[in-house]
């Protein structure tokens, strides 16, 4: 019994994280935008809980529009890839491949084992996110067979996808420093500036993250809902 309420509590607290990275990512997009902003820890708070709002609301009036929006998601989601790695590649200074595969740089003061196992857990937090699929298997014919495939095409998908967008972001960071000691508090949003110099083109480029996130925590309040 206990449990079952801590697999419950341990998805509803992935809908409040998920909700959480996307405000501090707007919360960075106004950081770049506005230099006289004040960054404020409860100004995060507010966002985070307007993200959560949204998707409890969409789930409870207009969860029938789900599978259109994740269709929308997928498609934005695969374009997006293209929309944010062209101007990279074709605006920003490439590093040589010995530079990216070759030098590493550790700043954080711990070991580079240590290190190296704290980073893994944002990719193993990305994957995590399959699970949903699962959950949903009471509505779905044949599940036993139906849902391996899409999971399994995700996983493909989604891994090539996210090794293009790491080779490409290795290749035009630019100086490690500046981006790692970035007001925004992500190094990918100072990258997008420095390569387009636009606000209005990192704007756009982050929105595309941003709305995939926000579509993220719809999905997931649905997967935390058949935990109840």
């Amino acid at each position: 019994m206990h449990l079952g309420w801590l697999c419950a509590t341990g998805w509803e607290c992935a809908v409040v994280s998920i909700a959480f990275l996307g405000g501090t990512i707007i919360q960075g997009l106004a950081v770049l935008n506005y230099p006289e902003y004040v960054f404020k820890r409860w100004h995060v708070t507010l966002i985070t809980i307007a993200i959560a709002l949204f998707a409890v609301l969409f789930n409870t009036f207009l969860a029938k529009r789900l599978p259109l929006v994740e269709a929308f998601v997928l498609i934005l989601h695969v374009a997006g890839l293209f929309i944010i790695i062209i101007p990279l590649w074709v605006l920003a200074p490439i590093s040589d491949a010995t530079t990216v595969f070759a030098q590493f740089s550790n700043s954080g003061g711990w070991s580079d084992g240590t290190a190296t196992m704290v980073g893994l857990v944002t990719a193993i937090t990305a994957i995590i996110g399959y699970g949903c699929t699962v959950h949903m298997s009471e509505e779905v014919r044949d599940a036993s067979s139906a849902l391996p495939k899409p999971i399994m095409s995700a996983v493909t998908l989604n891994g090539s996808m996210a090794f293009v967008v790491l080779v490409t972001l290795y290749f035009t960071l630019g100086n490690l420093d500046e981006v790692l000691n970035t007001d925004t508090g992500y190094p990918f949003i100072q990258v997008f500036y420095n390569v387009t110099k636009s606000y209005p083109a990192t704007n756009a480029m982050t929105s595309i993250v941003v709305l995939a996130i926000i579509s993220s925590v719809i999905t997931e309040v649905a997967t935390a809902s058949r935990q109840l």
